[in-house]
């Protein structure tokens, strides 16, 4: 293959960083700029390269570090979401980078993860009585399978 079809082949295979309007339940509706999707995507990408879990809060403490002052408990769960969406879109196998993120307290995944409904093997179609399992098989593939935010 080419040098030329290499660079085509990953061209197409870009992450779909968009601006986004989340509309939360109370009807506010937040502008978050594609660079947050991207830099949350990069947080999770550098605790999968060791290992480990990361907890929403912390996703969104170093979000903030990096100067984005939109984000906070009520925007995060969708950052981290649209995390997921865009990295699954482009793996084969999709790779669920969110199956990392946890809350601090009791270390669960939000309740979120199981409505993403993109992929090759979505959360979505995750019996309950197999999202157990299921989860630990979706964290093994984000440490273990090659991926990034550069998709």
């Amino acid at each position: 293959m080419s040098l030329t079809s290499k660079i085509e082949i990953r061209d197409m295979l870009m992450c779909n960083w968009q601006d986004k309007i989340v509309t939360k339940r109370d009807g506010r509706r937040i502008e978050l700029p594609h660079n947050v999707f991207q830099d949350a995507c990069k947080i999770i990408w550098q605790s999968a390269q060791q290992k480990r879990l990361i907890s929403y809060s912390d996703v969104e403490k170093q979000l903030k570090r990096l100067g984005h002052r939109k984000i906070n408990r009520g925007t995060i769960g969708d950052i981290v979401g649209e995390v997921s969406v865009q990295v699954s879109q482009v793996t084969n196998p999709s790779i669920y980078p969110s199956a990392i993120v946890v809350h601090k307290g009791n270390k669960s995944i939000g309740v979120g993860f199981w409505g993403v409904d993109t992929g090759t093997n979505p959360p979505s179609e995750v019996s309950p009585n197999q999202q157990k399992d299921a989860l630990l098989q979706y964290q093994n593939d984000v440490f273990n399978k090659p991926w990034d935010c550069n998709c």
